[in-house]
């Protein structure tokens, strides 16, 4: 059993800040200063929390991740029933600007799949959404012994402002972004081995290749598809920066490189996916973190 998904069943959007956005009071800034405060306290920090970082929190209320994901999922659900969905799960890197909601709770009840089971990933970096695929076909592959038919819905969403100081968010130029994805457990494998719609293969973290002959050898390491699937054309999905540094080297130049737009963070190999989804051909996802890169393998069928 495995994971499928239409590309069709891929929404995503940015969101923009109100122009209009109301002015925050300084009994609203003290608030949300002791609790910036507070938090990293909480954390064994000394620091200050800052006017301008306080301020630009408080004004993105209107994005929190529930009324962006809210607004997706309504969307969703005029093109397929999600009241059968058993599993939510929200992938995100940046915190939510609304404090203490369950998201996943909010999606489950606008749904009504009130036996779905909801769970949020957020220590994972930028490479969230690709563990959570993972996390995903291996629980509804333990229930009900993988039941072909079998929904989830993988909830993605970013914000573009943080209570603090970040050089490593700042440098991505970020904006508000979301994305769901609607997957269900597909039957055994056709008889011809052939994919239909585009299927979860494998979840793989590796150490970032270092070296020329640690690059060469990646694939092979990687070991993401079967030798019926390895003759399928090899379509990369990366950041803008290893991307180019793919297309260096003859034997990766070979396959068909693309790059997604790092302001989207999480939701950005998704939107580049659902862009692109061409039918028959493996599509290897692969997102640099710190020392490690993180893919996640699919093959699209006809």
């Amino acid at each position: 059993m495995s994971l499928q998904f239409a590309a069709t069943h891929i929404l995503w959007r940015q969101f923009e800040r109100h122009s209009a956005a109301p002015a925050v009071d300084d009994a609203q800034l003290k608030q949300v200063k002791d609790f910036v405060e507070a938090f990293f306290h909480a954390h064994g920090h000394t620091a200050q929390a800052q006017d301008r970082h306080a301020s630009r929190w408080y004004a993105a209320q209107h994005l929190t991740f529930r009324a962006m994901l809210t607004q997706l999922v309504g969307e969703l659900a005029t093109q397929i029933p999600l009241n059968d969905v058993e599993l939510v799960v929200l992938a995100h890197w940046t915190p939510d600007v609304e404090v203490g909601c369950s998201v996943t709770n909010a999606i489950i009840h606008q749904t009504s799949a009130h036996d779905a089971f909801g769970i949020a990933i957020s220590d994972h970096g930028l490479s969230s959404p690709f563990l959570a695929l993972q996390a995903i076909e291996d629980y509804l592959d333990d229930t009900n012994a993988g039941r072909p038919g079998k929904k989830a819905l993988l909830l993605i969403a970013d914000q573009d402002a943080i209570m603090y100081p970040s050089p490593s968010l700042e440098r991505f130029n970020p904006v508000a972004s979301a994305c769901v994805v609607m997957l269900q457990m597909r039957a055994d494998e056709p008889a011809d081995g052939r994919a239909t719609g585009i299927v979860f293969k494998q979840y793989r973290t590796v150490p970032f290749p270092a070296t020329q002959h640690a690059l060469e050898t990646l694939l092979n390491r990687l070991d993401m598809f079967t030798s019926m699937e390895e003759h399928l054309p090899l379509l990369i999905l990366t950041t803008a920066c290893f991307a180019a540094q793919l297309r260096t080297h003859a034997q990766w130049a070979s396959h068909r490189i693309e790059s997604w737009d790092d302001a989207l963070l999480c939701s950005a190999p998704w939107a580049r996916l659902q862009q692109l989804a061409p039918n028959s051909h493996r599509i290897l996802m692969m997102q640099p973190q710190d020392n490690a890169l993180s893919c996640a393998g699919l093959v699209v069928g006809d």
